[in-house]
């Protein structure tokens, strides 16, 4: 079983030897067709086998179950006759691709298209049908096309090569052939933003859960590409989505396959050596000055800041910029909107990682707005979490935002949300945190804390959780001067067999 918070990666097997199997169980066993499957499925499941790149099929040769009359194979067959051609109708395009789209929603099905030269096929439609100058409906269908065969299939653009520990870790990751012709493609397609909103969306699914594609992209001067998109396009809010969506994706380190990734050196490089922390309040200030404000755009970028947030001097620096002047404003016109909530939340938490910027937020009134929006969304996990951990931040070594957070009376907030949720491990974490942080060094808020009936919450959550919350739990305790057992690993003590040794004896 897979360890908690960790993705278990299953085995898989291919398309030929699941039908081998099918065809033995019908041959040998005598198995009816629809039974032969499903025994063949059970066999391979209980082995822990992961069949969701399978077609479940009888095997045959010629007949309808076979891979070129599979219907989506057909329908490829036809597009690349379609492509072929010197002109074709637009809306012929589009209703091909729609059926071919529709077919892509198996994953199987973009197995078995991927593995009979889709993406080769998609990639000529799609550079048949570039156009540089405005969009077109066979043009938008092409890339829509393409993207949803990259969904959740990231290796059919880079495959990870494990022969040493330097090529698995990316280090000698470079832009395969189909990831050149998408950087191509991005360039071709920089002054439309329907285009280039698609075309990032597969570079993002390219880049899921795959450290190599995700470095070959970097080397391919994606994140410019992102950044270029966001300011020229600031009033499509789709373009500006996925530019966000993209940056973010770069700076994970998510792919389970290697064993270490390059997202704290990509963030460091949107940041800095492409003037990303400027570029992105550029951006913000444009879509918030513009004649209708879109929340969820704003979001996006408030989002994205907060993963660029991971050294002091950027914490520093993305205040100094301005983004107060917009988070804040932000969470106070849309109250009810909860990925303003979120992302204002997450942003404040990143930004308190600075001790000058705590002052700040405290001296902008941003303690109780944070108060205001966990009380307003208190029935939303994430946004709870997010919260705390922002008061948590903010408190640290901070006693005149503990007080602020007393007045606006966070502390009763704080304790009824680990009522409403005792099983969620991260918010309990965060809140213990938090009323630490509080209490610390302001020993006068013990008694406002533990009114709220903060001992036995706390107690609750070290009894179910005391492996991932048990040393903050405990903490929380101990200022709030509560009986707790604190389990003493070592007394210094020597062994009655151990070499005593002090400073008048010399040990040879």
């Amino acid at each position: 079983m897979a360890a908690p918070g960790r993705i278990q990666v299953l085995p898989q097997i291919s398309q030929e030897t699941y039908d081998q199997v099918v065809r033995e169980n019908i041959d040998e066993f005598e198995m009816e067709p629809d039974e032969a499957v499903e025994d063949a499925s059970q066999q391979f499941i209980s082995q822990g086998i992961d069949l969701s790149n399978i077609l479940k099929r009888v095997p045959g040769d010629g007949d309808e179950n076979s891979d070129a009359k599979h219907p989506a194979m057909v329908a490829l067959g036809e597009y690349t006759e379609m492509i072929a051609k010197d002109s074709v109708d637009p809306e012929s395009v589009q209703t091909l691709m729609d059926a071919m789209i529709a077919h892509f929603k198996d994953k199987a099905v973009r197995h078995l298209v991927s593995s009979n030269g889709g993406v080769a096929v998609l990639l000529a439609g799609c550079e048949k049908f570039v156009s540089s100058e405005k969009s077109t409906t066979e043009m938008i269908a092409a890339f829509n096309g393409l993207a949803a065969l990259v969904y959740e299939h990231p290796d059919i653009l880079g495959k990870v090569q494990q022969t040493c520990l330097e090529v698995a870790s990316g280090e000698t990751a470079t832009p395969t052939p189909e990831i050149t012709r998408i950087i191509v493609l991005l360039g071709l397609t920089e002054e439309v933003p329907e285009a280039q909103t698609v075309l990032l969306k597969v570079v993002r699914y390219g880049c899921f859960m795959h450290e190599s594609n995700r470095q070959a992209f970097v080397k391919g001067n994606i994140i410019r590409t992102c950044l270029n998109a966001a300011e020229k396009h600031f009033a499509s809010d789709a373009t500006i989505l996925q530019a966000m969506l993209c940056l973010r994706n770069l700076t994970k380190d998510d792919d389970v396959r290697v064993p270490f990734g390059k997202g704290m050196e990509h963030a460091n490089m949107i940041a800095q050596d492409n003037n990303g922390l400027e570029r992105l309040l550029t951006v913000l200030s444009s879509c918030y000055n513009a004649e209708s404000p879109n929340a969820a755009t704003a979001s996006e970028l408030f989002k994205t800041l907060s993963q660029l947030a991971n050294r002091d001097e950027f914490c520093k620096k993305i205040v100094d910029l301005g983004c107060l002047d917009y988070v804040l404003p932000a969470m106070q016109t849309f109250p009810n909107n909860e990925s303003v909530a979120y992302g204002g939340c997450t942003l404040l938490r990143a930004v308190a990682g600075n001790d000058a910027v705590k002052q700040i937020i405290g001296a902008r009134g941003g303690i109780a707005l944070i108060i205001e929006t966990m009380n307003t969304h208190m029935k939303v996990e994430k946004i709870a979490e997010q919260g705390a951990a922002a008061l948590a931040a903010i408190t640290l070594k901070t006693s005149s935002n503990a007080t602020a957070i007393a007045d606006a009376e966070g502390q009763h907030i704080l304790v009824k949300l680990m009522y409403m949720y005792p099983d969620a491990q991260k918010l309990q974490r965060q809140v213990c945190l938090a009323l630490r942080n509080m209490v610390v060094r302001n020993p006068e808020l013990i008694e406002p804390v533990l009114g709220q009936g903060a001992e036995s919450a706390i107690n609750v959550c070290l009894k179910n959780h005391s492996k991932t919350c048990g040393d903050e739990a405990k903490a929380a305790l101990v200022v709030l001067q509560c009986k707790v057992n604190l389990k003493e690993l070592w007394k210094g003590e020597m062994r009655q067999n151990d070499r005593e040794i002090d400073g008048s004896k010399r040990v040879h």
